[in-house]
């Protein structure tokens, strides 16, 4: 029965907790955030825009035109920064050349992100601290789909929707993040719905500045800012209309080792957030924190065991487990193969 525990643990994570939350959000209205077609409350609150950079010197100048042509769309007072963390190609002077028009730069020795937007946040003035990642365009209402949501008190931050360029080209992986984005963000607006957004992608975030905490240097920062809002007794919102617009990793050798240190620094944030996890103290966030977050990542262990489960259920002559037995082994093969020697293999593959 071993088996059916571990498909049945699998498919919770990856199936059942979706469905069911998707679900139970139909019965609960939509928030006003949710709605294109609605209206925007009035805000009088200002707006610092964080960039941390290292080396981006092909992404950042179209950023920057993007966030300002944004700025445009947008009433609320925003400034912006650029922190540069000891870039060795052009990052910092193409920040400077945009000082005529408001962008700050400010130069800083290598230290890792962490470091830069800690050196940064003490120096900024508004009300709400946005940080976006170096590479995603902002589109025309990014701003005030993204502020709109701290109209409601009950709001302590905004997690905005990352979204893969569709003309950008990414081969299998492109197409497989494209795929997950959409269900990422399916899955966001109805955990919204129901006790709030999980947490934020560092591509768009936004938290009050009374809320912000000081980013450790060994987790995830979109995670640990973003969740200083449920510390605190505020809720994360999703606002699935804040857009920014992402070029895909190309490359399975890099995108697997940016998924591998996602993945470490993910752990080792969920260890310094614990507490979040009681239900006692956060609702049904905690149960969507165990799902959406820790079973995700720890998902994958299942597998080995399910696999050596299919392999001794293979000895004993079933047509079903035999076919499953002949199909962990070439899964195995294909595996060792892609890993020691990842041009041999078909593209598809």
């Amino acid at each position: 029965e071993l088996r059916l525990v571990l498909l049945a643990l699998i498919g919770a994570t990856f199936v059942g907790y979706p469905l069911a939350v998707i679900a139970l959000a139909q019965l609960r209205p939509k928030p006003f955030w949710h709605r294109k077609d609605a209206g925007l409350p009035d805000s009088a609150l200002s707006a610092s825009i964080i960039i941390g950079a290292y080396n981006e010197e092909r992404h950042l100048g179209d950023k920057l035109e993007s966030i300002l042509s944004a700025c445009a769309n947008c009433a609320n007072p925003v400034d912006i920064w650029v922190g540069d963390d000891g870039s060795t190609d052009a990052t910092a002077t193409i920040a400077g050349s945009f000082a005529d028009r408001g962008v700050k730069l400010v130069r800083l020795p290598r230290g890792g992100k962490a470091a830069a937007l800690n050196a940064i946040v003490p120096r900024t003035v508004g009300d709400i601290l946005v940080f976006t990642d170096a590479d995603p365009l902002f589109d025309a209402e990014t701003l005030p789909r993204l502020l709109a949501p701290f109209a409601d008190a009950r709001i302590g931050a905004v997690a905005g929707a990352v979204e893969t360029a569709g003309s950008a080209k990414g081969g299998a992986f492109g197409a497989l993040d494209r795929a997950y984005r959409m269900y990422e963000s399916a899955l966001r607006t109805a955990e919204d719905r129901l006790f709030g957004c999980i947490s934020a992608d560092g591509g768009l975030l936004a938290i009050r500045r009374d809320l912000m905490e000081p980013v450790p240097p060994d987790g995830t920062d979109d995670f640990h800012i973003s969740t200083a809002a449920v510390a605190a007794g505020k809720r994360i919102a999703f606002a699935p209309h804040a857009r920014v617009f992402e070029r895909p990793i190309t490359g399975n050798a890099k995108t697997l080792r940016r998924r591998i240190r996602i993945t470490v620094r993910g752990l080792t944030a969920l260890w310094r957030r614990r507490a979040l996890f009681n239900p006692l103290r956060t609702g049904g966030y905690a149960i969507g924190l165990m799902f959406h977050k820790l079973a995700r990542r720890l998902a994958p262990l299942l597998i080995l065991p399910l696999a050596l489960c299919i392999l001794v259920l293979g000895t004993t002559g079933e047509p079903i487990w035999i076919v499953g037995s002949f199909g962990v082994i070439a899964g195995a093969i294909l595996f060792l193969i892609g890993w020691c020697w990842p041009h041999r293999l078909p593209k598809p593959l």
